[in-house]
């Protein structure tokens, strides 16, 4: 066949076969899914891996920043984990930072493109100073080896705290006792690791006394909100401030007061409002006797928007303390917080704030956990979806400190199992749980994880968004043409889902979606419904879109494959499109496992792959074909080819039998049946159809 791509059959010659091949999928690692089995390690080098913090990497997995005295005294390290829980970094991390002497309290934000800003103290001079460094998403250093100056101005510089600026930089706050007690002083770094404010940063609070455990959330606008521990009054208070983007100061010098109730309030917990302002909810003991929960709204101005020194978020018996804060993106806040109203061990409680300050949950909260033993250390992330995730320790087992979880919906809710599902229940111990959004639903939880209780390791657990651990989506392994057909079909394969042989869960059935080319999503828009629920796209002959699953597709049902407890499956499915010369137009599928037909089925779906389909066969010889040579020309003809995939025929003309169709002797492409060829002598014509 003289040209690549095409399939031609000459009336004598040979055919070219084309065969496509997907792309097979990266190597991948899994996360596990038995709890009483290891964690996927994050970083177990000699020594105890502390002090660490962990945000999303915007692809479904995780960034985690530590202190690591690996080398003998503290330094920083990092790693990120894959959405399929395979580490991407270096094995035990990438040093962040390893200059002499010693570096600790690391605080960490994303940098918007798969990396990181990290800041932390460093005392490579002997004072303790603030320094900070930006990864890359491959783990690479951004700026100077080692970091970049934030502070060093006297004394120490501590208890840092992160905000990305939304604008390719970052704002940094923190303690700072240049002038004897503890104040507050923030910087704002250029995504190239330049200070933008005034050298060694710029007065958040300098009130008298300490002020001290600084927190941040970005504004919307460059700038940030912080809340801190005030002692100003003579005990713990709670002050809230706005910087703007330039760093000047937006409220009250010194800061705006959240709450200056009697008693001490602190252990606060603050997100951003989505209004440039932010929510705070803390532990406040102006009853005198017990601990409870309190929360404020501040606006961009500076006004509480809830009642003078906050409203009641929980108020019953005994001591309520250490909330956890989640935005509800609605301008109010899921708290959760420990809880000892009805034992002498502590559950996990929660309630949602609404905007206006009202509480929508029974009053003073729901128990997200109230199994045996106590749960305490909570933390928690979005859902994405209006609801939140809670990770806590947990001694349920009676055997030591254990990690769970649970989901709760904005209606309060709570979507695993009533006391949370075990996420880690490994030998030993394991601590400080700290959960992040794979951005699907689920949550991501590092943990400090002793195995041979001897030093800490760091290590993992995802909990994907229906509660089940690890992977239990189904992974396409090859999208493959079918061999020796005329187009049109793949041969899609993929592993199932490890909840296929599960005797106590299983999976139902495997569904599989198409993707529907954009000018035919375009043109069906008037007349073709759209669908985030699969039943009922399936149900209507909606197009199925999933922004969290795969962004770039709409999906229509092209078939089923019943579950069988297999460890992979297959499906020939058909193509929107053929493979024509000079152009491979893929067709990406998508695989989804469900557990049953009822509309509260859980549904799994595999991360999309493509591939393309080739008309492998060739078309038939045309014939007869005649010839007739006549006052220096030759008149040629033959009977149409009806296959529907034709696409022409090619004349080539030679002076003997023997010779092969090629570019030398190429006369034309031809659509018609007939050519008359001026040539004055005799030829021999072979004639191919395309």
């Amino acid at each position: 066949c003289p040209m690549l791509g095409s399939r031609c059959r000459p009336a004598f010659a040979a055919t070219l076969f084309l065969l496509s091949l997907a792309s097979p999928p990266a190597a991948r690692a899994d996360w596990p899914h038995d709890p009483n089995g290891p964690a996927v390690p994050i970083a177990n080098a000699p020594s105890d891996q502390t002090e660490f913090r962990a945000v999303p990497d915007g692809d479904g997995g995780a960034i985690f920043v530590w202190t690591d005295p690996r080398s003998g005294t503290n330094d920083i390290y990092a790693q990120r984990i894959g959405a399929s829980g395979a580490p991407l970094w270096a094995t035990n991390g990438v040093v962040v930072c390893n200059a002499a002497n010693s570096q600790s309290q690391p605080s960490v934000a994303p940098d918007g493109s798969g990396g990181v800003f990290v800041t932390w103290s460093d005392s490579r001079l002997g004072a303790t100073d603030l320094y900070a460094q930006r990864l890359n998403a491959a783990g690479v250093p951004q700026w100077t080896a080692n970091g970049v100056v934030v502070c060093n101005a006297a004394n120490g510089q501590i208890n840092s705290a992160l905000v990305a600026d939304g604008l390719g930089g970052a704002i940094v706050a923190w303690a700072d006792q240049r002038s004897g007690a503890y104040d507050l002083y923030a910087q704002r770094l250029s995504g190239a690791g330049v200070a933008q404010w005034t050298t060694n940063g710029v007065v958040l609070c300098n009130a008298t006394s300490d002020q001290s455990t600084v927190q941040l959330v970005a504004d919307g606008s460059g700038g940030a909100c912080a809340a801190w521990d005030d002692t100003r009054n003579g005990n713990l208070d709670v002050f809230a401030q706005r910087i703007q983007s330039n760093g000047a100061m937006q409220w009250t010098a010194n800061g705006v007061s959240v709450c200056t109730a009697s008693g001490v309030q602190y252990a606060e917990r603050i997100a951003a409002d989505g209004a440039g302002g932010l929510v705070i909810a803390w532990q406040d003991l102006r009853g005198g006797a017990t601990y409870d929960i309190y929360a404020q709204r501040i606006n961009s101005s500076g006004f509480g928007v809830w009642a003078a020194n906050g409203v009641a978020v929980c108020a019953a018996a005994d001591n309520q303390s250490s909330p956890a804060v989640v935005p509800d993106g609605s301008g109010g806040m899921i708290v959760a917080w420990q809880d000892v109203r009805s034992t002498t061990d502590y559950d996990v409680y929660a309630q949602h704030v609404l905007a206006g300050g009202g509480m929508q949950w029974t009053a003073n909260g729901i128990p997200l956990s109230n199994a045996a033993n106590a749960q305490a250390n909570v933390r928690g992330t979005s859902d994405g979806g209006g609801g939140a995730i809670f990770a806590w320790e947990d001694y349920r087992l009676g055997l030591g400190v254990d990690v769970a979880a649970q989901r709760v919906s904005g209606s309060g809710v709570v979507q695993w199992s009533p006391a949370g599902v075990l996420v880690s229940a490994a030998v030993n111990n394991q601590f400080t749980p700290s959960p992040v959004s794979d951005g699907n639903g689920g949550v991501i939880v590092g943990f400090l994880d002793p195995p041979n209780a001897i030093d800490f390791d760091l290590s993992a657990m995802r909990v994907e968004r229906y509660g089940q651990l690890g992977n239990p989506e189904p992974r396409i392994t090859s999208v493959k043409d079918v061999k020796n057909d005329q187009g049109g079909f793949v041969k899609l394969s993929w592993s199932s889902s490890w909840l296929d042989a599960d005797p106590q869960f299983g999976v139902l059935d495997y569904r599989i979606w198409r993707s529907v080319p954009a000018a035919l999503v375009q043109a069906q828009a008037l007349t073709r419904a759209f669908s985030s629920d699969p039943d009922e796209a399936v149900a209507n002959g909606a197009l199925l879109v999933l922004p969290s699953a795969a962004p770039n597709y709409a999906w229509e049902i092209v078939g089923t494959q019943s579950a069988a407890g297999l460890s992979s499956y297959s499906y020939v499915a058909a193509t929107t499109s053929d493979s024509v010369p000079g152009s491979f137009p893929r067709t990406a599928f998508m695989v989804e496992a469900r557990n049953s037909t009822s509309v509260a089925a859980d549904h799994w779906y595999s991360a999309p792959d493509s591939g393309y389909s080739v008309d492998n066969l060739a078309p038939a010889a045309p014939a007869p074909f005649t010839g007739q040579y006549g006052a220096g020309s030759t008149a040629l003809h033959w009977n149409p080819n009806h296959e529907a995939d034709l696409a022409g025929y090619r004349l080539y003309r030679g002076s003997s039998l023997a010779f092969v169709p090629g570019p030398a002797n190429f006369v034309a492409d031809l659509a018609d049946t007939g050519y008359v060829d001026g040539a004055a002598a005799p030829y021999i014509y072979k004639l191919t159809a395309v």
